[in-house]
């Protein structure tokens, strides 16, 4: 929920906030949960909604290259953690120039794992809807990402 809210919004304060607002949300309304979906999709939904409600608020300020979480390894090759780290930047930055539709279906499909169904369901679209954003957001990041190969 937390890596949703916060890949929507770009701001850990606001992730935060937004998480916090579906799990109340979810506490309040557990009694109403039919089963319908899977709770984990019904989580997401909620978060998604508060997300949008919590960016309402306020106007989001995106990432700057060198703000992402930084990938520590310190066991391993040093040259690998940096090239790991300068990757997550670049992802970050791609991914925040995405349009909002297509980076949350992405997020949901690639990080999530979730299936088209429920991505559907969580946006509020059809199976079809899902499967254009995904394409349109997988060749803007190949696009972007392309000096990474």
């Amino acid at each position: 929920m937390y890596r949703l809210a916060r890949r929507v919004l770009l701001d850990d304060g606001d992730a935060e906030e937004a998480v916090q607002d579906a799990l109340l949300a979810a506490w309040r309304h557990l009694g109403e949960f039919r089963g319908a979906a899977a709770l984990r999709s019904w989580l997401l939904r909620l978060t998604l909604n508060k997300a949008h409600n919590v960016r309402r608020k306020r106007r989001p300020v995106p990432l700057e290259a060198g703000q992402h979480e930084l990938v520590i390894d310190s066991v391993g090759d040093p040259a690998r953690g940096i090239i790991e780290n300068e990757l997550v930047a670049a992802l970050d930055v791609a991914l925040a120039s995405l349009p909002e539709p297509q980076r949350v279906a992405w997020l949901l499909r690639e990080v999530d794992e979730l299936t088209y169904e429920e991505i559907a369901d969580i946006m509020h679209t059809s199976r079809d809807v899902v499967r254009g954003l995904l394409h349109r957001a997988r060749r803007r990041l190949a696009e972007r990402l392309a000096a990474w190969r």
